[in-house]
């Protein structure tokens, strides 16, 4: 459990560390950007247990996806107590009221027995919630006069292919679902383009984003094909592989910016 929250902090811990330098460029304050970056990885943790729920819910690597889903509403749980202890501005406290209501039924609806219901519930709140915490960071962005690029979202890309993939096999069938997996796929590979061209890549930054292409490569295909389906546990393990290899790049990026900061 542990080991799963010290990754889930870590490539929130990337975003802030390559995005100080932008964020001083626009006049705003280094706790302003783990605000917005607390908010933003608050969307990715709630990703993870609607697509835990499911996957749980439908016996596929049954014993991972609990751990994972128990350390994501662990790691949310700690995000938002961050956010509440340090915002005062009523019009982000009503919002984020909104999304603790949301979340209380999320908790208990994941501790009832699987249903297909049930899942459509889980999903529509992690949609809910996540566009709550995307308005919050947007409101924060506001206030503190923050022009600095667009925080970028590959865990949370990599979470919803998982989601949405094992939502359609699950049952939950329909158009929506297929337009938002290639949606976000698409939206991915974009951001992959921008990682793999990034001019700050080391060598070893390099590697891992050659894994990550070749990987790529091969299973985005699978996720395209989620109307033929039958692979859920290869876009599982795929998905936590993709994962992983983001971990890999973000402790690299912090490494390197470490190392140009004692200098």
């Amino acid at each position: 459990m542990k080991q799963l929250l010290k990754k889930m902090g870590t490539v929130i811990l990337l975003v802030s560390v390559g995005s100080l330098g932008m964020l001083r460029a626009a006049g705003a304050d280094v706790e302003t950007l783990k605000l917005l970056e607390t908010a933003m990885s608050s969307r990715v943790m709630i990703q993870i247990v609607a697509k835990d729920y499911l996957y749980i819910g439908n016996e596929v690597a049954v014993t991972k996806a609990k751990k994972e889903m128990a350390a994501a509403l662990k790691a949310f749980d700690a995000r938002q107590k961050k956010l509440a202890d340090s915002i005062n501005d009523p019009k982000i406290k009503n919002l984020m009221a909104f999304i603790d209501m949301n979340v209380d039924e999320i908790k208990d609806t994941v501790k009832k027995p699987y249903s297909l219901d049930n899942a459509a519930v889980v999903v529509d709140l992690a949609e809910a919630i996540s566009e709550g915490e995307l308005k919050v960071a947007d409101q924060i962005r506001k206030r503190a006069k923050y022009k600095g690029a667009a925080f970028k979202g590959q865990r949370y890309d990599i979470e919803q292919i998982a989601k949405y993939y094992m939502a359609y096999q699950a049952g939950l069938k329909d158009d929506v679902t297929v337009r938002q997996m290639k949606k976000t796929v698409e939206h991915f590979q974009g951001l992959l383009q921008g990682m793999k061209s990034y001019k700050g890549n080391n060598a070893k930054m390099n590697q891992i984003m050659n894994r990550v292409d070749k990987l790529w490569k091969i299973v985005h295909q699978f996720y395209l094909d989620i109307e033929e389906g039958g692979l859920p546990l290869i876009v599982y393990q795929t998905s936590r592989k993709l994962d992983d290899e983001q971990i890999k790049y973000a402790k690299e990026v912090i490494k390197v910016k470490a190392a140009r900061k004692g200098k």
